[in-house]
């Protein structure tokens, strides 16, 4: 056994730092070079031949950060020394953060994540509580090798969602944050998360960048689409696109890995709904719920974890856990139909929208020489700036290190067609200014933000072309409508009706069946009603009225249904019409002041 208790110091202050840092420096994980006084012979048994085989990954960094990162399980169940402001369970002040752990079996994972909270450069003050649920191996001496640690333990198997239900009342700090065992957790990740709860009063989910071993972002906040599909933002992002992921921004749901919530309102909240049990879609319906509670989700990328996926459980839908994704995937969509088709991004839209919930459904203004009072302009009249330059404000783009291909990436993600209007701010001298209006011909160029004109305060999903008319829209979350008028079935029409004065009191549809057809059976219900109002179409066009019975109400979901009709459409293909949408109107009455 080694001799030394803390060799295994170095190495993880080195995994710790290179976290703090982010960027290309998580890449260096693997680096041995750069570990200041890493005794290899007193780190693990056979020292000498860990330092062989490390030479020889020397170009597989990830492979590299792999083997000395399960290799420590080599030491053997052992002591670590309290972290720096950790408070002690007999304390009777309580901590800033209440550290939630909540493990089945797997030790060394267990043991290697208390030991990056114990070498963490750290100015938070926190506790740390394990939540083992029905361990058999030696998680269950924990407790005894640290005094520091407070362990609950359930002595029946009950799942991850029961288990951090249960052993959070034990927390007594002002922000509960869960993390997975699986994890490490880089330099000042408590401190960001700490001081953007401090900054926002407003937010109540606040959720830190997640890396991959291999040195590449996994998710910096997460995006919920129409569909009601998820997606890890960041995911694959090369490189020269990280300055887009380097920002606190709103997003739709953090991960559970490393969730940090205020303890108020996780209570208030009663924690994760037990429908979910035993695993996964808990954390995107929590943070669902927080914002329908009037809080808002952020993401704090400056706060990094490693998150080596799967090691707690398996990767595969087909087993374990994972077997339950896709069934609680469904009861998401269930719970939360209504706002996935009236305030989700539709599939397909740039990801730079989608991600963050301030971009979305506003006009952008790119700032190539941002400054405060520029930003809050922009903002007050309704707008949203990308900053493009250095800034002083932390939650806003930043510079990338070289300018190269970021008028072509900005144009991928800003297209004209369903994109939302863009205009560069500055003087069209300036050479970045030139760059990126001949690189975006349909972006227009302003001097000053006094030529901005005023938005509505509220954005505004996009909708389907030829559909954005002055008293109504379809959004385009709407499915089962073709750009040619088909309606298929079910289909699912999202309406958001215009006018702050008015009331609508009746939608008018045209519905047209082309000649030759046989009568057609619909039914028409609003917002996912069981009760719906049935007609009868013939060929030719056929007008039916559609009473709303809360006048004040200015999104609806009007769901068709009906047997549809084999059709030759365009090119002699197949299609299946239910009908032919001629047209919406509306009956509307003068609202009273």
């Amino acid at each position: 056994m080694p001799r030394d208790p803390l060799a295994w110091q170095p190495l993880m202050r080195h995994w710790s730092r290179c976290l703090g840092e982010g960027g290309s420096a998580v890449a260096q994980l693997g680096d041995l070079e750069m570990v200041d006084g890493l005794n290899l012979a007193e780190l693990l048994p056979g020292g000498p031949g860990w330092a062989d085989l490390q030479r020889c990954l020397r170009h597989d960094p990830e492979g590299s950060f792999r083997i000395l990162y399960y290799g420590l399980a080599l030491r053997g169940l052992e002591a670590l020394p309290a972290p720096e402001l950790l408070v002690r369970p007999e304390c009777e002040e309580g901590p800033r953060i209440s550290v939630l752990i909540p493990v089945h079996n797997h030790w060394p994972i267990t043991l290697n994540a208390l030991r990056s909270l114990v070498v963490m450069a750290n100015n938070t003050s926190f506790e740390v509580i394990l939540a083992d649920d029905a361990s058999s191996d030696a998680t269950t001496q924990l407790g005894q090798q640290l005094p520091w640690l407070r362990v609950w333990r359930s002595e029946q198997n009950q799942g991850f969602l029961d288990t951090c239900n249960a052993a959070a009342t034990q927390a007594r700090g002002e922000i509960l944050l869960l993390l997975n065992n699986d994890v490490l957790v880089g330099d000042h990740c408590l401190d960001r998360l700490s001081a953007i709860f401090d900054r926002h009063p407003e937010a109540g989910v606040v959720g830190a960048a997640s890396w991959g071993a291999d040195g590449r972002p996994l998710e910096v906040g997460g995006i919920i689409w129409a569909d009601g599909e998820v997606w890890n933002h960041g995911r694959g992002f090369p490189p020269e696109h990280w300055f887009a992921l380097d920002y606190e921004r709103q997003t739709d749901y953090v991960s559970g890995c490393a969730l940090a919530i205020r303890l108020q309102l996780w209570q208030e909240l009663e924690g994760f709904d037990p429908r979910y049990r035993p695993a996964y879609c808990e954390d995107t319906d929590l943070c669902l719920r927080v914002w329908e509670a009037g809080h808002t989700v952020l993401v704090e990328p400056q706060a990094r974890i490693v998150h080596l996926e799967g090691l707690s459980h398996s990767r595969q839908t087909s087993e374990g856990l994972k077997a339950y994704q896709l069934n609680n995937l469904q009861l998401l969509r269930k719970r939360w139909q209504i706002r996935l088709d009236t305030q989700q991004p539709p599939g397909g839209m740039a990801s730079l929208l989608a991600a963050d919930r301030r971009l979305l459904g506003r006009p952008l203004v790119l700032l190539p020489e941002p400054s405060l009072e520029t930003i809050t302009r922009c903002r007050q009249l309704g707008y949203e700036p990308l900053a493009l330059g250095k800034t002083p404000q932390p939650d806003v783009i930043n510079a990338p290190s070289t300018w190269q291909g970021l008028e072509f990436w900005l144009l991928q993600q800003l297209p004209l067609e369903g994109g939302p209007p863009v205009f560069v701010l500055g003087d069209p001298e300036q050479p970045l200014v030139q760059r990126l209006t001949n690189t975006g011909s349909h972006w227009q160029n302003l001097r000053h933000t006094s030529e901005l004109q005023p938005q509505p305060s509220e954005p505004r999903l996009p909708a389907l072309p030829g559909w954005d008319r002055p008293d109504l829209r379809l959004l385009a979350s709407s499915t089962g409508l073709h750009p040619d008028g088909w309606l298929e079935t079910s289909s699912r029409l999202v309406i958001q009706l215009l006018g702050e004065s008015l009331q609508v009191v009746c939608l008018r549809l045209g519905l047209y069946l082309p000649e030759p057809g046989k009568e057609q059976i619909v039914q028409l219900k609003l917002n996912g009603g069981s009760d719906g109002h049935c007609c009868i179409l013939r060929p030719g066009l056929t007008e039916v009225q559609v009473m709303l019975p809360h006048p004040e109400q200015h999104e609806w979901v009007l769901t068709v249904e009906g047997s549809p009709l084999p059709l030759a459409g365009r090119h002699g293909e197949q299609r299946e019409l239910l009908a032919v949408l001629s047209g919406i109107t509306t009956e509307c009455v003068t609202r009273c002041a």
